[in-house]
Order: C-alpha cells, then sequence, then structure tokens
C-alpha cells in the first residue's frame, strides 16, 4: 500500500507522534538510569536537553519571535516546547513582567507517560532545567531559567521562573 498518511486526521497523527515520542523517551531513560543510575543518567541527560534548548533562537528568529524580556522568552519557549513535544502540554503564565516570568504546566505529556510507565525516578528534571538553561541562554544571554517545582518530584505542578541577570 502506498503512503497514504492523509487518511489519518492531522490531529490524531499528531497526538500519535507526541506519545510516541513521549513513550519512548521515557522507556529509554528508565533503562538507562538502570544501567548506569540516577547521576550518570543525569549528566548525560542534562547535557543532550541543554543542546537542544540551544535551537530556540533559531526557532524564534525563523517565526520571527521577539526576544527582548522575559515574557518574550517564556511565550518562545512555551511555544517551541509545544511545537517539538506535542499538544499534550497546558502552559500558563502566572507573573509576567519585562524582568521576571513564572511559567506552568499541570499537563505534560513526559509526566503523563512517567505514571503510565510507573517511572520511580526523577526522569526529567535535570532536563528541563538544562532545556531551559540552554533556550534562556540562546534567546536572550541577559536572562536565566530556573526550574522550581517538579510533578515527578510530587509538585502538582511544574513551575520555573525566567529572569534578568541581576
Amino acid at each position: 500500500m502506498a503512503d497514504n498518511i492523509e487518511t489519518i486526521p492531522e490531529k490524531a497523527r499528531w497526538e500519535m507522534a507526541t506519545k510516541g515520542l513521549t513513550a519512548a523517551y521515557i522507556a529509554i531513560s528508565k533503562a538507562l538510569k538502570e544501567a548506569v543510575g540516577q547521576e550518570k543518567f543525569e549528566e548525560f541527560n542534562g547535557s543532550l536537553w541543554h543542546e537542544a534548548g540551544k535551537e530556540a533562537k533559531e526557532f524564534a528568529d525563523a517565526h520571527g519571535l521577539p526576544t527582548e524580556n522575559a515574557e518574550d522568552i517564556e511565550a518562545v519557549t512555551h511555544l517551541l516546547a509545544k511545537a517539538s513535544m506535542g499538544p499534550e502540554f497546558e502552559f500558563e503564565v502566572v507573573e509576567a513582567s519585562e524582568d521576571r516570568c513564572v511559567g506552568r504546566t499541570t499537563h505534560c505529556p513526559w509526566h503523563k507517560r512517567w505514571k503510565e510507565q510507573g517511572v520511580d525516578f526523577d526522569s526529567c528534571g535535570v532536563g528541563h532545567q538544562k532545556w531551559g538553561e540552554g533556550a534562556a541562554e540562546s534567546l536572550n544571554p541577559d536572562f536565566t531559567f530556573k526550574l522550581t517545582k517538579n510533578m515527578v518530584r510530587g509538585d502538582s505542578h511544574c513551575e520555573w521562573v525566567v529572569e534578568r541577570k541581576k
């Protein structure tokens, strides 16, 4: 049968791709952590996600997105995460100014797959932190990114702060 991808509705394809990506990554993370331990897993995972985050500048430039202040950087990271990792994310901004912006998510495909697969270790905290650092550094080096809450560590949501360096 020829490639009939168009016979599957776009929304269904997008949901399938997201679930496949996040489920495979969580399974690989679990296997890697079991093989090398949490510390080595975090070392590997952190460097991988930091490099991925650095693509934020190219993304912002390609789509004409501003990166002048904390709110801009937050908006780009939300959009990039959803565009590259799927529609299951639900983001909100809980504080926004030129110098500081606080973002939050209560629905995340990574956390959902983590629960579905019964993972019992922090599979994404270092990755999320390093991705955000890489993104903030590439978008505007005058800003920092800090993960302050993490659902896989028991918080009700993930939360992070984009802030102008002092």
